[in-house]
């Protein structure tokens, strides 16, 4: 009885036997995802992300801890990746040397950097797909590492700037 009421609730969603109109949710199934593009896919990304990461029950007492001023810190980083991902000019600063103070309030952990990672990615993945999206990820991976070290005291001064994907890529 299950398995005959199991293809008749498959017949009646493929519309039936013979074809058909998809069904109505067939959009639902479909990835619509497309790459970064612009600055207000940038714009969507980190907004969407420091969301999440505010609200994080790892991360967000950092930021809370931080007393970030979030237009002025969401409009930083729309510049930096703007400029990573995009070769817009408009960032200046050393975004490894900036959360020192941070890191001196309150300690990041290999915890932090993972949560950190993870939830980058996953913000990525949820709106984003194509050679972009995976550049930003491979960006957020090195940065990431780059400042577990600086602010581990494992690496060089950290005065060095951050050379944006785009740039690397072109003369490689």
């Amino acid at each position: 009885m299950r398995d005959r009421l199991d293809d008749t609730i498959l017949r009646s969603a493929r519309g039936s036997d013979q074809g058909g109109d998809p069904p109505c949710w067939q959009h639902i199934l479909e990835d619509t995802r497309t790459d970064i593009a612009d600055s207000d896919d940038i714009e969507r990304l980190v907004r969407n992300f420091y969301r999440y990461a505010a609200m994080d029950d790892l991360l967000g007492p950092v930021f809370e801890a931080a007393k970030v001023d979030w237009n002025a810190h969401i409009a930083t980083l729309i510049e930096f990746w703007s400029w990573q991902l995009l070769g817009e000019p408009g960032y200046e600063g050393q975004p490894l040397r900036a959360h020192e103070p941070v890191h001196a309030r309150t300690p990041f952990t290999p915890a932090h950097y993972r949560r950190w990672l993870v939830l980058f990615c996953e913000t990525i993945d949820e709106t984003f797909v194509g050679p972009r999206a995976e550049m930003a990820k491979g960006r957020g991976r090195k940065m990431a590492a780059a400042m577990q070290r600086l602010l581990s005291g494992e690496s060089a001064s950290g005065a060095e700037p951050i050379a944006p994907i785009w740039r690397q890529s072109k003369s490689a």
